[in-house]
Protein backbone atom coordinates (compact mmCIF):
# COMPACT_ATOMS: atom_id res chain seq x y z
CA UNK A 1 0.00 0.00 0.00
CA UNK A 2 3.07 2.27 0.37
CA UNK A 3 3.88 2.39 -3.84
CA UNK A 4 2.27 4.30 -6.27
CA UNK A 5 0.52 2.48 -9.38
CA UNK A 6 3.16 2.95 -11.41
CA UNK A 7 0.81 3.49 -14.07
CA UNK A 8 0.02 6.76 -13.12
CA UNK A 9 3.38 7.93 -11.99
CA UNK A 10 4.45 7.33 -15.29
CA UNK A 11 4.01 10.10 -18.20
CA UNK A 12 4.38 8.85 -21.68
CA UNK A 13 6.86 5.91 -20.67
CA UNK A 14 9.48 8.66 -19.30
CA UNK A 15 9.14 7.87 -15.50
CA UNK A 16 7.49 11.44 -14.52
CA UNK A 17 5.46 11.14 -10.93
CA UNK A 18 1.97 12.63 -11.35
CA UNK A 19 2.54 15.26 -8.71
CA UNK A 20 -1.47 14.92 -7.33
CA UNK A 21 -0.46 11.08 -6.68
CA UNK A 22 2.49 11.90 -5.40
CA UNK A 23 0.86 14.70 -2.93
CA UNK A 24 -1.70 12.40 -1.69
CA UNK A 25 0.23 9.79 -1.18
CA UNK A 26 2.57 11.80 0.77
CA UNK A 27 0.06 13.01 2.47
CA UNK A 28 -1.22 9.38 3.55
CA UNK A 29 2.18 8.25 4.78
CA UNK A 30 2.82 11.62 6.74
CA UNK A 31 -0.47 10.33 8.75
CA UNK A 32 0.63 6.87 9.02
CA UNK A 33 4.17 7.74 10.32
CA UNK A 34 2.14 10.28 12.91
CA UNK A 35 -0.27 7.31 13.71
CA UNK A 36 2.76 5.25 14.74
CA UNK A 37 4.23 7.55 16.75
CA UNK A 38 1.16 8.93 18.55
CA UNK A 39 0.36 5.85 20.47
CA UNK A 40 -2.20 6.81 23.18
CA UNK A 41 -4.36 9.44 21.44
CA UNK A 42 -7.19 8.94 24.04
CA UNK A 43 -5.34 10.09 27.33
CA UNK A 44 -6.97 13.00 29.21
CA UNK A 45 -4.14 15.42 30.85
CA UNK A 46 -5.60 17.29 33.89
CA UNK A 47 -4.62 21.16 33.41
CA UNK A 48 -2.48 21.90 30.08
CA UNK A 49 -0.10 23.86 31.59
CA UNK A 50 0.57 21.75 34.68
CA UNK A 51 4.16 20.72 35.92
CA UNK A 52 5.09 19.37 39.43
CA UNK A 53 7.70 17.57 41.05
CA UNK A 54 7.56 14.79 43.36
CA UNK A 55 10.72 13.92 45.57
CA UNK A 56 9.33 10.81 46.43
CA UNK A 57 6.33 8.80 46.27
CA UNK A 58 6.88 5.90 47.60
CA UNK A 59 7.40 4.00 50.83
CA UNK A 60 11.29 4.08 49.71
CA UNK A 61 13.39 7.29 49.93
CA UNK A 62 13.74 8.90 46.30
CA UNK A 63 11.87 6.42 44.78
CA UNK A 64 8.23 7.25 43.34
CA UNK A 65 5.53 4.74 43.12
CA UNK A 66 3.51 4.06 40.10
CA UNK A 67 0.14 5.55 40.08
CA UNK A 68 -2.85 5.24 36.89
CA UNK A 69 -1.54 9.11 36.35
CA UNK A 70 2.53 8.94 37.54
CA UNK A 71 5.41 6.33 36.43
CA UNK A 72 7.27 4.69 38.52
CA UNK A 73 10.82 5.77 38.90
CA UNK A 74 13.93 5.62 40.78
CA UNK A 75 15.65 8.81 41.29
CA UNK A 76 17.83 7.74 44.07
CA UNK A 77 19.41 5.00 41.05
CA UNK A 78 19.58 7.80 38.41
CA UNK A 79 21.21 10.47 40.29
CA UNK A 80 24.04 12.18 38.83
CA UNK A 81 23.27 10.88 35.48
CA UNK A 82 22.21 14.20 33.98
CA UNK A 83 18.59 14.34 32.70
CA UNK A 84 16.06 12.19 31.13
CA UNK A 85 12.66 12.57 29.35
CA UNK A 86 10.23 9.52 29.10
CA UNK A 87 7.21 9.39 27.54
CA UNK A 88 4.72 7.37 29.87
CA UNK A 89 1.43 6.41 28.37
CA UNK A 90 1.31 10.00 26.47
CA UNK A 91 2.35 11.76 29.28
CA UNK A 92 6.11 13.85 29.13
CA UNK A 93 7.64 13.60 32.13
CA UNK A 94 11.86 14.71 32.98
CA UNK A 95 13.34 12.84 35.67
CA UNK A 96 16.63 13.53 37.53
CA UNK A 97 18.14 12.67 40.54
CA UNK A 98 16.27 14.79 42.62
CA UNK A 99 12.66 15.27 40.98
CA UNK A 100 9.97 13.97 38.35
CA UNK A 101 8.22 16.82 36.82
CA UNK A 102 5.43 16.46 34.30
CA UNK A 103 5.34 18.49 31.39
CA UNK A 104 1.90 20.06 29.66
CA UNK A 105 0.50 17.76 26.86
CA UNK A 106 -2.86 20.06 25.96
CA UNK A 107 -6.32 18.43 26.39
CA UNK A 108 -6.49 15.24 24.54
CA UNK A 109 -3.23 15.09 22.75
CA UNK A 110 -0.11 12.67 23.34
CA UNK A 111 3.28 13.66 24.10
CA UNK A 112 6.20 12.38 21.40
CA UNK A 113 9.68 12.23 19.83
CA UNK A 114 11.83 14.18 23.66
CA UNK A 115 15.05 15.30 22.32
CA UNK A 116 18.10 17.19 24.48
CA UNK A 117 20.16 19.99 22.71
CA UNK A 118 23.77 18.78 22.96
CA UNK A 119 24.71 20.94 25.99
CA UNK A 120 21.33 19.38 28.32
CA UNK A 121 19.91 22.59 28.25
CA UNK A 122 17.16 22.38 26.21
CA UNK A 123 14.52 20.05 25.67
CA UNK A 124 11.75 19.93 22.86
CA UNK A 125 9.27 17.65 22.13
CA UNK A 126 5.80 17.36 19.90
CA UNK A 127 2.20 16.88 21.20
CA UNK A 128 -0.28 15.60 18.65
CA UNK A 129 -4.26 14.73 18.43
CA UNK A 130 -4.91 11.43 16.72
CA UNK A 131 -7.93 9.53 15.84
CA UNK A 132 -8.70 6.46 13.29
CA UNK A 133 -7.90 8.33 9.86
CA UNK A 134 -4.43 9.60 11.46
CA UNK A 135 -2.88 12.81 13.42
CA UNK A 136 -4.72 15.69 12.72
CA UNK A 137 -2.41 18.46 14.15
CA UNK A 138 1.24 18.34 15.71
CA UNK A 139 2.75 21.27 17.52
CA UNK A 140 6.16 22.02 18.78
CA UNK A 141 7.03 22.37 22.61
CA UNK A 142 10.08 23.76 24.08
CA UNK A 143 11.26 23.68 27.67
CA UNK A 144 14.46 24.14 29.94
CA UNK A 145 16.50 19.96 30.12
CA UNK A 146 15.00 20.31 33.79
CA UNK A 147 11.53 20.51 32.52
CA UNK A 148 10.97 24.13 33.84
CA UNK A 149 8.87 27.04 31.73
CA UNK A 150 7.84 24.43 28.85
CA UNK A 151 5.89 26.71 26.01
CA UNK A 152 4.13 25.63 22.90
CA UNK A 153 6.01 27.39 19.94
CA UNK A 154 2.97 28.83 18.48
CA UNK A 155 1.97 29.09 14.53
CA UNK A 156 3.99 26.50 14.03
CA UNK A 157 2.90 23.12 11.64
CA UNK A 158 5.29 20.33 12.85
CA UNK A 159 6.04 17.53 10.07
CA UNK A 160 8.59 15.81 12.07
CA UNK A 161 11.85 17.12 14.07
CA UNK A 162 15.08 17.17 11.88
CA UNK A 163 17.31 17.87 15.55
CA UNK A 164 19.26 19.93 17.58
CA UNK A 165 22.29 21.28 15.48
CA UNK A 166 25.44 19.36 16.91
CA UNK A 167 27.34 22.45 17.48
CA UNK A 168 24.77 25.29 18.68
CA UNK A 169 21.00 25.23 20.10
CA UNK A 170 19.15 25.75 17.39
CA UNK A 171 16.45 22.99 16.64
CA UNK A 172 15.58 22.29 12.78
CA UNK A 173 12.10 20.91 11.50
CA UNK A 174 9.99 20.25 8.81
CA UNK A 175 6.95 21.76 8.93
CA UNK A 176 4.00 22.04 6.40
CA UNK A 177 2.93 25.34 4.65
CA UNK A 178 1.07 28.34 6.50
CA UNK A 179 -0.95 28.84 3.71
CA UNK A 180 -1.90 25.08 3.49
CA UNK A 181 -1.83 23.98 6.75
CA UNK A 182 -3.98 20.62 6.06
CA UNK A 183 -1.58 20.05 3.13
CA UNK A 184 -0.13 16.47 5.10
CA UNK A 185 3.67 16.71 3.51
CA UNK A 186 6.15 19.02 4.57
CA UNK A 187 7.37 22.22 2.22
CA UNK A 188 9.95 23.80 4.61
CA UNK A 189 12.60 23.67 7.11
CA UNK A 190 12.44 25.74 10.09
CA UNK A 191 15.20 26.89 12.13
CA UNK A 192 13.92 27.63 16.20
CA UNK A 193 16.03 29.04 18.59
CA UNK A 194 15.43 27.76 22.78
CA UNK A 195 13.29 31.14 23.12
CA UNK A 196 11.02 30.09 20.79
CA UNK A 197 11.78 32.21 17.85
CA UNK A 198 11.19 30.83 14.78
CA UNK A 199 13.12 31.03 10.54
CA UNK A 200 12.23 30.17 7.36
CA UNK A 201 15.30 28.12 6.21
CA UNK A 202 13.78 26.35 2.81
CA UNK A 203 10.67 27.12 1.48
CA UNK A 204 9.41 25.23 -1.22
CA UNK A 205 5.61 26.59 -0.48
CA UNK A 206 4.74 28.98 -3.76
CA UNK A 207 2.22 31.94 -3.59
CA UNK A 208 -0.34 29.92 -5.27
CA UNK A 209 0.90 26.51 -5.58
CA UNK A 210 2.93 24.17 -4.21
CA UNK A 211 6.73 24.41 -6.00
CA UNK A 212 7.14 20.70 -4.04
CA UNK A 213 7.94 18.87 -1.39
CA UNK A 214 10.14 18.40 1.24
CA UNK A 215 11.32 15.18 2.11
CA UNK A 216 13.82 15.13 4.52
CA UNK A 217 16.95 17.33 6.14
CA UNK A 218 19.59 16.48 8.27
CA UNK A 219 22.75 18.53 9.91
CA UNK A 220 26.58 19.02 8.47
CA UNK A 221 28.07 17.43 10.97
CA UNK A 222 29.64 20.90 11.90
CA UNK A 223 26.23 22.35 12.80
CA UNK A 224 27.08 25.06 9.48
CA UNK A 225 24.50 23.39 7.18
CA UNK A 226 21.18 21.67 6.88
CA UNK A 227 21.02 19.14 3.74
CA UNK A 228 16.99 19.02 2.42
CA UNK A 229 16.24 16.70 0.05
CA UNK A 230 13.19 17.48 -2.09
CA UNK A 231 11.31 16.68 -3.84
CA UNK A 232 10.02 19.63 -7.06
CA UNK A 233 7.07 19.32 -9.57
CA UNK A 234 6.11 20.85 -12.89
CA UNK A 235 7.32 20.28 -16.45
CA UNK A 236 11.12 19.61 -17.03
CA UNK A 237 11.91 20.65 -13.53
CA UNK A 238 10.74 17.33 -12.00
CA UNK A 239 12.83 15.42 -9.87
CA UNK A 240 14.77 15.04 -6.77
CA UNK A 241 17.59 17.21 -5.39
CA UNK A 242 19.55 17.24 -2.31
CA UNK A 243 20.87 20.93 -1.36
CA UNK A 244 22.76 22.03 1.40
CA UNK A 245 21.53 25.30 3.30
CA UNK A 246 24.11 27.87 5.34
CA UNK A 247 22.11 28.22 8.68
CA UNK A 248 24.40 31.65 8.75
CA UNK A 249 22.39 32.45 4.80
CA UNK A 250 23.85 32.88 1.18
CA UNK A 251 23.39 30.35 -1.08
CA UNK A 252 22.65 26.84 -1.16
CA UNK A 253 25.19 24.14 -2.40
CA UNK A 254 23.73 21.54 -4.63
CA UNK A 255 25.09 18.04 -3.54
CA UNK A 256 22.49 15.59 -6.06
CA UNK A 257 20.24 16.50 -8.75
CA UNK A 258 18.25 13.61 -10.90
CA UNK A 259 15.49 14.14 -12.64
CA UNK A 260 12.38 12.10 -12.81
CA UNK A 261 12.94 10.55 -16.51
CA UNK A 262 16.35 10.07 -15.69
CA UNK A 263 17.53 6.59 -14.17
CA UNK A 264 19.95 6.08 -11.24
CA UNK A 265 22.62 3.89 -12.66
CA UNK A 266 23.25 2.32 -9.06
CA UNK A 267 19.38 1.17 -8.69
CA UNK A 268 18.17 -1.72 -10.91
CA UNK A 269 15.16 -2.75 -9.40
CA UNK A 270 13.07 -1.82 -12.37
CA UNK A 271 12.59 0.31 -15.49
CA UNK A 272 16.67 1.50 -15.24
CA UNK A 273 15.31 3.38 -11.17
CA UNK A 274 13.59 6.08 -13.11
CA UNK A 275 11.37 8.55 -10.22
CA UNK A 276 14.14 8.54 -7.36
CA UNK A 277 13.14 9.92 -4.52
CA UNK A 278 15.83 10.51 -1.60
CA UNK A 279 15.13 10.13 2.24
CA UNK A 280 17.79 11.37 3.48
CA UNK A 281 19.77 9.31 6.90
CA UNK A 282 22.46 11.29 7.63
CA UNK A 283 25.79 13.31 7.14
CA UNK A 284 28.86 11.93 8.89
CA UNK A 285 32.37 12.55 8.40
CA UNK A 286 34.69 10.72 6.14
CA UNK A 287 31.11 9.07 4.38
CA UNK A 288 29.60 12.52 3.00
CA UNK A 289 25.23 12.42 2.63
CA UNK A 290 23.86 9.26 2.84
CA UNK A 291 19.80 8.63 2.17
CA UNK A 292 17.60 5.69 1.02
CA UNK A 293 16.43 5.33 -2.60
CA UNK A 294 13.04 4.89 -3.51
CA UNK A 295 12.76 4.47 -7.29
CA UNK A 296 10.51 3.04 -9.65
CA UNK A 297 7.54 4.88 -8.25
CA UNK A 298 7.84 3.63 -4.96
CA UNK A 299 7.57 6.94 -2.25
CA UNK A 300 8.72 4.19 0.56
CA UNK A 301 9.63 0.70 0.74
CA UNK A 302 8.68 -1.44 3.80
CA UNK A 303 11.62 -4.00 3.18
CA UNK A 304 15.13 -4.06 2.36
CA UNK A 305 16.12 -0.26 1.15
CA UNK A 306 19.53 0.39 -1.08
CA UNK A 307 21.44 2.72 0.64
CA UNK A 308 22.96 5.84 -1.21
CA UNK A 309 26.13 8.04 -0.47
CA UNK A 310 27.44 10.85 -1.94
CA UNK A 311 30.97 12.28 -0.72
CA UNK A 312 30.93 15.67 -1.80
CA UNK A 313 28.85 17.84 -3.59
CA UNK A 314 28.34 16.71 -7.63
CA UNK A 315 30.02 13.76 -6.83
CA UNK A 316 28.50 10.46 -8.13
CA UNK A 317 26.82 8.57 -5.89
CA UNK A 318 27.80 4.84 -4.88
CA UNK A 319 25.71 2.40 -3.03
CA UNK A 320 26.67 0.23 -0.24
CA UNK A 321 26.14 -3.34 -0.81
CA UNK A 322 24.00 -3.71 2.44
CA UNK A 323 20.28 -3.11 2.67
CA UNK A 324 18.56 -1.97 5.46
CA UNK A 325 14.81 -1.25 6.97
CA UNK A 326 13.88 2.78 6.04
CA UNK A 327 10.90 2.94 8.13
CA UNK A 328 12.57 4.43 11.23
CA UNK A 329 10.92 2.61 13.51
CA UNK A 330 14.07 0.85 14.82
CA UNK A 331 17.54 2.08 14.38
CA UNK A 332 19.15 0.40 11.48
CA UNK A 333 22.24 2.66 11.30
CA UNK A 334 23.99 4.09 14.09
CA UNK A 335 27.35 6.84 13.17
CA UNK A 336 30.06 7.58 15.53
CA UNK A 337 32.22 10.09 16.51
CA UNK A 338 34.91 10.12 13.88
CA UNK A 339 32.61 8.49 11.16
CA UNK A 340 32.29 5.09 12.16
CA UNK A 341 29.45 3.48 10.41
CA UNK A 342 27.29 0.53 11.33
CA UNK A 343 23.96 -0.58 10.23
CA UNK A 344 21.19 -3.65 10.59
CA UNK A 345 21.87 -5.93 7.10
CA UNK A 346 18.44 -6.77 5.97
CA UNK A 347 17.77 -9.98 4.24
CA UNK A 348 14.17 -11.05 5.81
CA UNK A 349 12.26 -8.20 4.73
CA UNK A 350 10.15 -6.00 7.20
CA UNK A 351 10.14 -9.01 10.10
CA UNK A 352 12.80 -8.07 12.50
CA UNK A 353 13.48 -11.67 14.07
CA UNK A 354 14.39 -12.78 10.49
CA UNK A 355 17.89 -11.98 8.56
CA UNK A 356 18.78 -9.23 10.38
CA UNK A 357 22.79 -8.93 11.32
CA UNK A 358 24.96 -5.83 12.68
CA UNK A 359 27.72 -4.77 10.13
CA UNK A 360 30.21 -2.39 10.31
CA UNK A 361 31.27 -0.32 7.16
CA UNK A 362 34.61 0.94 5.91
CA UNK A 363 34.57 4.17 4.05
CA UNK A 364 38.47 3.15 2.23
CA UNK A 365 36.75 0.34 0.97
CA UNK A 366 33.30 1.03 0.72
CA UNK A 367 32.50 -2.32 1.87
CA UNK A 368 30.48 -3.87 4.91
CA UNK A 369 31.47 -6.60 7.33
CA UNK A 370 29.40 -8.40 9.88
CA UNK A 371 30.46 -7.99 13.64
CA UNK A 372 31.98 -11.48 14.54
CA UNK A 373 29.30 -13.92 15.82
CA UNK A 374 26.49 -11.11 15.07
CA UNK A 375 24.17 -13.99 14.07
CA UNK A 376 25.01 -16.53 16.87
CA UNK A 377 22.57 -16.94 19.52
CA UNK A 378 23.56 -18.09 22.84
CA UNK A 379 21.58 -18.83 25.83
CA UNK A 380 17.56 -20.51 26.38
CA UNK A 381 14.50 -19.65 23.69
CA UNK A 382 11.91 -20.61 25.26
CA UNK A 383 9.99 -20.20 21.91
CA UNK A 384 7.83 -22.48 20.25
CA UNK A 385 7.48 -22.82 16.22
CA UNK A 386 3.85 -21.73 15.29
CA UNK A 387 4.14 -23.11 11.54
CA UNK A 388 6.64 -25.96 11.28
CA UNK A 389 7.55 -28.00 8.69
CA UNK A 390 8.18 -31.59 7.30
CA UNK A 391 11.86 -31.05 7.08
CA UNK A 392 13.34 -31.37 10.63
CA UNK A 393 15.00 -27.93 12.07
CA UNK A 394 13.05 -25.85 10.17
CA UNK A 395 9.97 -23.66 10.96
CA UNK A 396 8.37 -20.84 8.51
CA UNK A 397 9.96 -22.43 5.75
CA UNK A 398 13.23 -21.60 7.42
CA UNK A 399 16.56 -24.01 8.36
CA UNK A 400 17.00 -22.42 12.32
CA UNK A 401 20.43 -23.29 13.26
CA UNK A 402 21.07 -24.62 16.87
CA UNK A 403 22.03 -22.31 19.49
CA UNK A 404 25.53 -21.72 19.39
CA UNK A 405 25.83 -21.96 15.62
CA UNK A 406 25.98 -19.07 12.44
CA UNK A 407 22.18 -18.50 11.78
CA UNK A 408 20.92 -19.16 14.99
CA UNK A 409 20.46 -15.61 15.44
CA UNK A 410 20.07 -12.33 14.18
CA UNK A 411 21.80 -8.43 15.70
CA UNK A 412 19.68 -5.66 16.09
CA UNK A 413 19.97 -1.74 17.76
CA UNK A 414 23.65 -0.94 17.38
CA UNK A 415 25.18 2.04 19.10
CA UNK A 416 28.72 3.55 19.12
CA UNK A 417 30.48 4.66 22.22
CA UNK A 418 31.44 8.09 22.45
CA UNK A 419 34.69 7.63 21.62
CA UNK A 420 33.72 5.20 18.53
CA UNK A 421 35.62 2.27 20.43
CA UNK A 422 33.16 0.44 21.17
CA UNK A 423 30.05 -0.45 19.91
CA UNK A 424 26.99 -2.08 21.49
CA UNK A 425 24.48 -3.97 19.87
CA UNK A 426 21.71 -6.81 20.51
CA UNK A 427 21.02 -10.34 19.92
CA UNK A 428 18.05 -12.71 19.81
CA UNK A 429 17.38 -15.66 18.83
CA UNK A 430 15.81 -16.19 15.11
CA UNK A 431 11.94 -15.47 15.40
CA UNK A 432 9.82 -18.52 15.41
CA UNK A 433 6.37 -16.31 14.86
CA UNK A 434 5.36 -15.05 11.97
CA UNK A 435 5.03 -11.05 11.63
CA UNK A 436 4.80 -10.49 15.06
CA UNK A 437 7.09 -12.33 17.46
CA UNK A 438 6.06 -13.34 20.61
CA UNK A 439 6.90 -12.25 23.97
CA UNK A 440 9.09 -14.94 24.50
CA UNK A 441 11.29 -13.46 21.87
CA UNK A 442 12.15 -9.92 23.23
CA UNK A 443 12.21 -11.57 26.49
CA UNK A 444 15.70 -13.06 25.12
CA UNK A 445 17.51 -10.27 24.16
CA UNK A 446 20.79 -10.12 25.25
CA UNK A 447 23.39 -6.90 24.95
CA UNK A 448 27.01 -7.31 23.67
CA UNK A 449 29.81 -5.07 23.33
CA UNK A 450 32.23 -5.45 20.73
CA UNK A 451 35.48 -3.81 20.65
CA UNK A 452 36.71 -2.31 17.41
CA UNK A 453 40.37 -1.96 18.75
CA UNK A 454 40.65 -5.59 19.77
CA UNK A 455 38.02 -6.94 18.33
CA UNK A 456 36.90 -8.88 21.18
CA UNK A 457 33.31 -9.49 22.06
CA UNK A 458 31.28 -9.77 25.72
CA UNK A 459 27.99 -9.36 26.87
CA UNK A 460 27.05 -7.22 29.27
CA UNK A 461 26.23 -8.35 33.03
CA UNK A 462 22.89 -11.00 32.98
CA UNK A 463 20.58 -8.95 30.90
CA UNK A 464 18.39 -10.26 29.21
CA UNK A 465 15.05 -8.98 27.51
CA UNK A 466 16.76 -5.91 26.50
CA UNK A 467 16.60 -3.75 23.41
CA UNK A 468 17.63 0.01 22.37
CA UNK A 469 21.24 0.22 24.54
CA UNK A 470 22.13 4.25 24.76
CA UNK A 471 25.46 5.02 26.15
CA UNK A 472 26.09 7.65 28.67
CA UNK A 473 28.56 10.66 27.71
CA UNK A 474 31.51 8.98 29.90
CA UNK A 475 31.20 5.94 28.23
CA UNK A 476 30.47 4.11 31.36
CA UNK A 477 26.77 3.14 31.35
CA UNK A 478 24.22 2.08 29.19
CA UNK A 479 20.77 2.75 29.48
CA UNK A 480 18.55 0.40 27.70
CA UNK A 481 14.59 -0.77 27.60
CA UNK A 482 13.31 -3.96 29.12
CA UNK A 483 10.33 -5.14 29.51
CA UNK A 484 8.04 -1.65 28.90
CA UNK A 485 10.72 0.58 31.42
CA UNK A 486 14.32 2.12 30.94
CA UNK A 487 16.97 0.19 32.56
CA UNK A 488 20.53 1.42 33.47
CA UNK A 489 23.62 -0.82 33.75
CA UNK A 490 27.44 0.00 34.50
CA UNK A 491 29.41 -1.25 31.16
CA UNK A 492 31.74 -3.20 33.69
CA UNK A 493 28.69 -5.71 34.13
CA UNK A 494 27.38 -4.44 37.41
CA UNK A 495 23.47 -5.47 38.01
CA UNK A 496 21.40 -3.30 36.27
CA UNK A 497 18.92 -1.02 38.14
CA UNK A 498 15.18 -0.65 36.95
CA UNK A 499 14.52 3.88 36.62
CA UNK A 500 11.66 4.16 35.14
CA UNK A 501 8.44 2.40 33.48
CA UNK A 502 5.77 2.29 32.20
CA UNK A 503 6.61 3.47 28.33
CA UNK A 504 3.67 2.45 26.87
CA UNK A 505 0.05 1.32 27.50
CA UNK A 506 -0.42 -2.22 28.38
CA UNK A 507 -2.59 -2.20 25.35
CA UNK A 508 0.08 -1.14 22.84
CA UNK A 509 2.58 -3.78 22.76
CA UNK A 510 -0.87 -6.36 22.42
CA UNK A 511 0.67 -6.88 18.86
CA UNK A 512 -2.28 -5.80 17.13
CA UNK A 513 -1.35 -2.42 18.09
CA UNK A 514 0.26 0.09 15.25
CA UNK A 515 3.35 0.20 17.90
CA UNK A 516 4.02 -3.53 17.11
CA UNK A 517 5.17 -3.68 13.17
CA UNK A 518 6.52 -7.18 12.32
CA UNK A 519 8.43 -6.89 15.65
CA UNK A 520 9.39 -3.31 15.02
CA UNK A 521 8.87 -1.45 18.48
CA UNK A 522 9.89 2.43 18.47
CA UNK A 523 11.14 2.67 21.61
CA UNK A 524 13.49 5.48 20.73
CA UNK A 525 10.99 7.85 20.43
CA UNK A 526 9.76 7.05 23.72
CA UNK A 527 12.93 8.72 25.82
CA UNK A 528 15.99 10.99 25.30
CA UNK A 529 18.93 10.97 27.79
CA UNK A 530 21.28 13.66 28.58
CA UNK A 531 24.15 12.59 30.70
CA UNK A 532 26.83 15.14 31.57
Amino acid sequence: MFLLDRDRLRAGGSGAADPEALIEEARRRTRRRRWQRAIVSGLAVAGAVVGYALSSGGATPGVVAETATTPFADLRAFSGRGELAVVSRGAMWVLDGSSLRRLPVPGRESAQTPVFSRDGRWLAYLTSDSNENGTVSTELWLARGDGTHAHRVRGVDVDELVGWSPTADVLAATAGSRLRPDSGSAERVLLVDPTGAVRTLVSLAGATARAGSVWAAVWSPDGREVAVSAVEFGGPANGTTIRAYPIAGGPATTWFRIRSDQGLPICHDCDGGRGVIADLIGWWPRWGIAFWDYCCGSIHNLDDTAIVLIARPGASPYLLPQRTLSGRTTDAIAAGPRGELALVASTGGREIGIGKTVETCNPATRSCTPVPSATVWIGPDHQHCVIPTQSPGQCLGLTIAPAGRPGSGVSLDPAWSPDGDLLAYVRAPVALTAGWPDAAWYAAHAIYIWNARSGATHRIGPIDGASAPTWSADGHDLLFVRGDGLWLAPVGGSAPVEIEHPLFEPSALSGVSNVVYYGQIPWNDQFSWWSP
